[in-house]
């Protein structure tokens, strides 16, 4: 999933992992936490599950994806 530029989240059966613009990350364990009040991504002992989710991460934006600077005006807001 993409929302806005930068920002990306992978889901797995298991973990969600975020990566946002600005190189901050959330990893989730939905088997120990599905209301995601845990954030794993910086405890050291996830560091091998962040590797493999961070190979799905694009190195482009699709065209067309708005940016974080550019938020989204509808005329009914």
């Amino acid at each position: 999933m993409t929302y806005m530029k930068g920002n990306y989240a992978i889901r797995t059966a298991r973990w969600r992992y975020i990566h946002y613009a600005d190189g901050a990350e959330e990893l989730y364990d939905h088997f120990t936490d599905a209301n995601e009040w845990d954030n794993l991504a910086s405890n050291g002992q996830y560091s091998t599950i962040l590797d493999s989710l961070r190979k799905f991460i694009p190195t482009a934006n699709a065209e067309g994806v708005p940016d974080m600077k550019k938020p989204i005006r509808r005329n009914n807001q």
